[in-house]
């Protein structure tokens, strides 16, 4: 039998441990069975008793949903969306959406409030090595959210390349060098912005090299549906290819509609003035 203090003692170390869990985001339900994991593995003698706790646990805390890793989100994005989504975009989307933040000491990605609507924080251990760490997994009510993210990014290169792997941005580049007439082509991309037929609000933001969020683009972009009914009497038209509705402002003089509602949103102070 073993003694109250080497109880203790084990008891000790296994808090310590589960502070950095706890730290990590890891659930109360997920970090309590950690503990009594970790007394069995360290007092073999207790294993039936953290197995009764355990199931304990289990019969109070119903198992969520299993998620999936941003590896496995990707290439679901990647299909439905029909273009290449790349784990990283997808770890830097759920950080730009607030459901994630990175821990850069500890080099990990940290839950947040928000995301533990969409997420939870695992322990997860490698079947390669020693390594042992939280993980986060995602709920599939998260994707619909993603999807909305770079759809509202306005298909941006910075979020979104094509499936052969490369932007339409970095292949004008390409063009451009091999050409060497990069002073030329700056020249005459102006001029193609300005024949532009249609604009959108991204489309428009990239142009003038101001970088948003979905939320500050949709606000944008309301906005502009404002202006634009109220010089023409209706509304913009639609994209009809995406899940959410996305203007499109025909005509040059759309520029001018679309930088008044930029500014409304980002220089409210120049509105009233």
């Amino acid at each position: 039998m073993l003694s109250p203090e080497q109880v203790a003692t084990a008891v000790q170390t296994i808090d310590q441990l589960s502070g950095w869990l706890e730290n990590a985001g890891l659930s109360n339900a997920a970090i309590a069975q950690f503990k009594f994991n970790a007394l069995a593995a360290m007092h073999p003698e207790l294993k039936e008793v953290a197995e009764l706790a355990k199931s304990l646990i289990g019969a109070t805390h119903s198992l969520p949903e299993e998620g999936m890793s941003v590896t496995e989100l990707a290439a679901v994005l990647t299909e439905n969306l029909t273009v290449k989504i790349k784990p990283e975009q997808v770890n830097t989307a759920l950080a730009k959406l607030g459901y994630q933040e990175k821990n850069d000491e500890k080099r990990i990605w940290v839950i947040t409030e928000a995301g533990c609507e969409h997420g939870i924080s695992l322990l997860a251990s490698s079947k390669t090595n020693k390594w042992q760490g939280p993980q986060l997994k995602w709920y599939r009510s998260v994707i619909p959210i993603l999807e909305d993210y770079f759809q509202q990014a306005g298909n941006s290169t910075d979020n979104v390349e094509q499936k052969n792997g490369s932007s339409p941005e970095s292949e004008t580049n390409n063009y451009n060098s091999s050409n060497g007439n990069s002073s030329s082509n700056k020249s005459s991309n102006k001029a193609n912005a300005k024949s532009k037929k249609a604009w959108t609000i991204a489309e428009r933001l990239k142009e003038k090299g101001i970088k948003s969020n979905p939320e500050q683009i949709q606000l944008i972009q309301s906005f502009a549906d404002d202006y634009y009914q109220a010089k023409h009497g209706t509304t913009p038209p639609k994209l009809t290819n995406r899940r959410i509705p996305v203007s499109s402002y025909p005509g040059d003089e759309s520029m001018e509609l679309i930088d008044r509602a930029i500014d409304t949103v980002f220089n409210p102070k120049k509105k009233s003035d």
